[in-house]
């Protein structure tokens, strides 16, 4: 369930809305997935077994070693032969299914005097269908006491065809690679934490408010183009005027988030989903940014004080 969470987070990122709607700019650190495995001090890559296992592990290594490039501490990553506090096994299996079939066309074989067709021929083309998948097991065991802290399968697929007459079919080893790389990267949101910067929409429906109230909730709407401290303010004094109000709920929960108080934008989401039904897909992905962005800054600082023990027992 919770890499599932984290599997949301990252896909609700892809629901940015457009550059001149009413949005708020958030930054903030996600946990990682795996919470347990990501905060061991050092961790490390075996090669993994079957087909593709060698570019996978490579792959992940390759992810986990700019883990550190957005600021945020993270686990070392080390050599398995230094025995890290926690190493990353795994097996890969590979499945390539080329099927030939056939797809019919046309083509004019006479035309009138005005160019028209007024005969056509149907025919068949030699078509292939190549289905590749890639699936990947893998697992983390504790140093110290061989407990499995991270266990998980990857699988991707992906299918292309092509025909006599047209279209290049894609290599195995191009459809591997890109499955390769998309697990690699899950792999390493659940490994490490990562730093985000979005952009979430506001809600802008006044139902239910006064007249007066809906003026100032329209310019508090406005107010996030260019200021949007103030914007957030306007939001925490409608609802401090009217408590029950869905989309006031909503907005103010996106400002506690942005402003990370992420326990209030958790409870303001949680309310916001009780008197604002409608939207409870944004309000539920709300919710879950919440509990992992307090996540992430509670990791962050443990990671950050084992660090700094660490080095100072060198």
């Amino acid at each position: 369930m919770r890499r599932l969470a984290v599997t949301m987070v990252a896909a609700m990122m892809l629901a940015a809305a457009p550059a001149r709607a009413e949005t708020l700019r958030l930054e903030g650190v996600f946990a990682a997935g795996a919470r347990e495995a990501s905060l061991l001090p050092t961790i490390g890559v075996d090669p993994f077994r079957g087909p593709q296992g060698d570019e996978l592990a490579m792959a992940i290594e390759r992810r986990l070693a700019k883990a550190g490039d957005d600021g945020v501490p993270h686990a070392q990553l080390i050599t398995p032969s230094l025995r890290p506090d926690g190493l990353l096994t795994g097996r890969t299996d590979v499945g390539v299914s080329d099927v030939p079939y056939t797809e019919g066309r046309s083509r004019c074989v006479e035309k009138d005097k005005d160019g028209k067709c007024v005969k056509r021929q149907t025919y068949s083309v030699d078509c292939l269908r190549r289905s590749v998948s890639l699936r990947a097991d893998l697992s983390m065991a504790r140093h110290d006491d061989g407990r499995i802290v991270y266990a998980v399968t990857k699988a991707r697929s992906d299918d292309d065809s092509a025909c006599e007459d047209g279209g290049i079919l894609q290599s195995v080893d191009s459809m591997l690679h890109s499955m390769t790389e998309s697990i690699a990267q899950e792999v390493r949101l659940d490994l490490a934490p990562h730093r985000e910067h979005y952009t979430i929409r506001v809600r802008e429906d006044r139902d239910g408010l006064s007249p007066d109230l809906a003026a100032r909730f329209r310019a508090a709407v406005r107010l996030t183009k260019h200021d949007q401290p103030a914007a957030c303010a306007a939001f925490d004094s409608i609802g401090e005027a009217d408590p029950d109000h869905g989309p006031t709920l909503f907005n103010r929960a996106l400002c506690a988030e942005q402003a990370g108080r992420y326990r209030e934008a958790a409870d303001l989401y949680a309310r916001a989903r009780v008197f604002g039904a409608k939207f409870g897909g944004d309000v539920t992905r709300g919710l879950t940014r919440a509990v992992s962005l307090a996540e992430g800054e509670q990791d962050v600082r443990r990671m950050a004080a084992t660090l700094t023990a660490s080095r100072g027992m060198r």
